[in-house]
């Protein structure tokens, strides 16, 4: 319990520090600290709407005054108004389900790639499987979104034509079929690269866990070969593997602003962009804040499950 209560005061940090920073550097790149609400209404709106947006978002008031509000009205799904005089809720609503589906597709097919492709690599170490494998990982871990992207739409929508141009946003419950045409190349370009960073860092715990005594032991005491590398080693070279899934969440982000601006997908990278072009100061305000709050939740839930594979850390903290 301290534990999670430490984690969530560091949260609550992390959360006021890049959500109050986006709120000062909106504000200063704006070069308009004390009529933040005409441009947030796009310059276009009358006197009586921006004194109302000013009055109702407390926008003459100091930075952090203003902050407080807005952190308020997100408790109540206000997200403020966007620079087309609409709720920006309006925006993010229709664009979180897309976003959600390219990070977890590209997480998972990444995993289910890396896992296997990892341990037959480490257990097979030198062989021309093994460096056939990490010539691909360092291939793919060399070439960008803005790279492969280009390169994936070329192979398989303009050349081969298996699938659309546009990736709208068809839901599995809508079409099953359509929902995978249209999410299978964004999802490719990100699982990609992200799957080659797997395979590298769980090769080389694999390497150095089946060196470790205990697997000696095991093999020794008569296991076998399958259950000493899946059961035994495999479990406890997961914990790189997991960090580094806390932290990509991270790195998703920033290749979903690449292939959800290529491919046309209307999800939260986009309209992060679009907000910043646009200068939407509360949309710009709330994506930021939600994507954060994802990425420290998806490591909160990371660092929990560290004491699902090692007994240790849950006695260590029990402890503690």
């Amino acid at each position: 319990m301290r534990y999670f209560l430490q984690r969530l005061l560091q949260f609550a940090i992390v959360f006021f520090l890049v959500t109050f920073g986006v709120l000062v550097f909106m504000r200063i790149g704006l070069n308009a600290p004390g009529d933040p609400a005409r441009t947030m209404l796009g310059g276009v709106a009358s006197e009586s709407q921006i004194q109302y947006v000013t009055k109702r978002y407390h926008l003459d008031a100091n930075y952090l005054v203003q902050y407080w509000y807005w952190l308020k009205g997100m408790f109540t799904l206000d997200f403020g108004t966007s620079t087309k005089n609409l709720a920006v809720t309006t925006f993010i609503r229709p664009r979180i389900l897309p976003t959600v589906f390219l990070g977890l597709y590209a997480t998972f097919f990444a995993l289910v790639i890396a896992v296997p492709m990892a341990v037959s690599q480490a257990y097979r170490r030198d062989s021309v499987g093994d460096k056939v494998g990490s010539f691909f990982s360092f291939a793919f871990v060399s070439i960008p979104a803005l790279v492969l992207a280009p390169l994936l739409k070329y192979l398989f929508i303009d050349s081969l034509a298996w699938f659309p141009r546009l990736a709208s946003p068809i839901y599995p419950w809508d079409s099953l079929s359509g929902h995978f045409k249209n999410f299978f190349v964004p999802v490719l370009a990100l699982t990609l690269p992200l799957s080659a960073i797997f395979v590298r860092l769980l090769r080389a715990d694999m390497v150095s866990t089946l060196q470790a005594d205990f697997v000696t032991l095991a093999s020794a005491k008569g296991v076998s070969p399958r259950r000493v590398l899946w059961g035994h080693a495999l479990r406890n070279s997961l914990f790189t593997l997991l960090t580094n899934v806390g932290v990509q969440v991270g790195g998703l982000v920033g290749g979903a602003l690449v292939v959800e601006s290529y491919f046309n997908v209307k999800g939260m990278g986009s309209l992060l962009v679009n907000a910043i072009l646009g200068s939407d100061l509360f949309t710009v305000q709330s994506v930021s804040a939600i994507l954060v709050a994802t990425v420290v939740v998806v490591n909160l839930l990371v660092d929990m499950s560290y004491a699902l594979i090692d007994p240790r850390i849950r006695h260590a903290r029990a402890l503690s």
